[in-house]
Formats: C-alpha cells, sequence, structure tokens
C-alpha cells in the first residue's frame, strides 16, 4: 500500500540517527519529507476542485447556457465518481472495523455536504474537504501502527462486491448537484442583477486567490 513504506520510515526515524554518523537516518527523513510533500500537493488540488461552486468555471458571457447543461449532464457524472471514489479510499484508510457499507454511506455524506456548502461559501466547503485528508496524514505520522494493512488490502479487493451501492450513491450525488443548479439558475433568474455583481465577485475573488498563490509560488 502507498502508506506501508511511509509508515516503516516513520516509525524506524531515529533522531539519533540523524544527528549520528548513519546516512541511512537522512534518507529515510528524506524520503519522508518528499512523500509529504507529494501528498499535500495531491490532496490540495482535490480539495479545492470539490470544493469550488463551478465545477468547470462556465462563464455565461462567454459560453452558451448548452454548454454548461451538456458538461454537468455528461461529464459531471464522472466527476462525482471521482469525488465519491477518494473519500471512500480515505474513510477505509480511517476506519478500523472496515465495514463497507458504513464507509460508502459515510463517503456519501461528506460529498454531499461539501456540494452543498460549496454554494453556500466556497471557503467553508474547502475546510470541510480537507479535513479529513489532512487527518489521514496526521494519523500516518503520529501512529504508524494505527493501520493493519493485510485487512485493508482484503478489503479494497472485496470492493467491487459492493459497485451497485457504490452507483446508487453516485446517483444521488449526481441528482444533488443537478438539484443545486436547478436553484442556482432560479436565483438568476429572479434577482438577475444582484446575482450578476456577485457572480463578477464570485469570479473576481477566486481569480485573485488563484494569482496570489501562483505570484507566492514564484
Amino acid at each position: 500500500m502507498a502508506f506501508g513504506p511511509i509508515s516503516e520510515w516513520v516509525s524506524q526515524f531515529s533522531l539519533q540517527g540523524v544527528l549520528g554518523d548513519d546516512p541511512s537516518a537522512f534518507l529515510q527523513i528524506f524520503y519522508l519529507v518528499i512523500s509529504i510533500a507529494i501528498y499535500s500537493m495531491l490532496i490540495w488540488h482535490f480539495y479545492r476542485f470539490i470544493a469550488r461552486r463551478d465545477c468547470f468555471k462556465i462563464n455565461m458571457k462567454n459560453h452558451p447556457k448548452l454548454i454548461g447543461f451538456l458538461k454537468y449532464f455528461f461529464i459531471y457524472p464522472f466527476v462525482a465518481f471521482l469525488f465519491f471514489t477518494g473519500f471512500s479510499l480515505l474513510f477505509l484508510f480511517l476506519t478500523r472495523d472496515y465495514n463497507i457499507l458504513g464507509v460508502l454511506s459515510t463517503s456519501f455524506a461528506v460529498v454531499v455536504a461539501i456540494r452543498i456548502t460549496a454554494y453556500y461559501n466556497e471557503d467553508l466547503s474547502r475546510d470541510v474537504a480537507k479535513m479529513l485528508p489532512f487527518a489521514l496524514l496526521a494519523i500516518v505520522l503520529i501512529s504508524p501502527s494505527y493501520f493493519i494493512y493485510k485487512e485493508l488490502v482484503e478489503t479494497i479487493y472485496s470492493l467491487p462486491e459492493f459497485f451497485a451501492v457504490s452507483l446508487r450513491f453516485v446517483l444521488f450525488i449526481i441528482l444533488t448537484e443537478w438539484m443545486l443548479r436547478i436553484l442556482l439558475t432560479i436565483k438568476h433568474t429572479v434577482f438577475p442583477k444582484q446575482q450578476w455583481l456577485q457572480d463578477e465577485k464570485h469570479h473576481i475573488g477566486s481569480y485573485s486567490s488563484e494569482k496570489k498563490v501562483l505570484v507566492t509560488e514564484k
């Protein structure tokens, strides 16, 4: 498993070895730093994507409504499946009893909650979306023996048996997203001017935050 080597590096890490003459200790901490950095980068992109209200960044001034409809009708189901699969795997790592139905239902609840809060406030949605992935990282670093990898692998191999249940959960996620989009469209229709100003602030704020991140990275 992906977290197996990390747990071994954490459990074998010795400050005395780093301060001494053992070069392997430096390699262990180097691998640990690189692993944490790569995992954090992946999670950063994942939770920012799932927490966006507009997953496809559709600008109604430049794109007809038909394109937006087609994207959410044909492409979003694959995105919803990605969201659901990602959080299901996270919960499999976090749980101890490996109850697959419980993991799938909890993943469904978390994904739907993230999508609902995204339409209310994206900052709140991002906080909810990043909570579990970084909690998993903290568990790996603090308690490497927390995971029973043999049972975890067996549980993952048994996931195809629950494919039909997973599809139902994904379908509910898609229907929830469509309902939220319909409510947003109704709000645009009822309050066109007010909503136009809010959307402009929303796009400007998103662009400014992304620009700040790029400037900081440079």
